[in-house]
């Protein structure tokens, strides 16, 4: 891609990208889609989620050689610390209960 221009927004991601026209003296045709787009942001190491806007690059034609990706942007989670050290106590297990032995009785 000749041209990539990325952009934060709040809570999306735009990419807006640009390809020359094809020239068949000196170019091959190329198309560009939503996968290369998204190995493109993996390389650049740019976090992103889902896409929200698609769009499929061609440079045969000059009305197609450009257009924009919208990614939502990828939330990280917070983690509370809490507030104070929380030490469980261990469970005691019970003390056998005593048996008595039954008494005898002499005939």
């Amino acid at each position: 891609m000749d041209i990539f221009k990325i952009t934060t927004e709040n809570d999306k991601i735009i990419v807006e990208g640009t390809l020359k026209p094809h020239d068949p003296r000196s170019q091959r045709r190329v198309s560009l889609t939503t996968a290369h787009v998204e190995q493109f942001l993996k390389e650049s190491e740019t976090e992103f989620g889902n896409c929200i806007q698609e769009s499929e690059l061609n440079n045969s034609y000059a009305e197609s050689c450009t257009g924009t990706w919208i990614f939502e942007k990828k939330a990280r989670k917070k983690v509370d610390k809490p507030a104070e050290k929380v030490i469980l106590s261990k469970e005691k297990k019970a003390a056998p209960k005593k048996k008595s032995k039954a008494k005898k009785k002499d005939k």
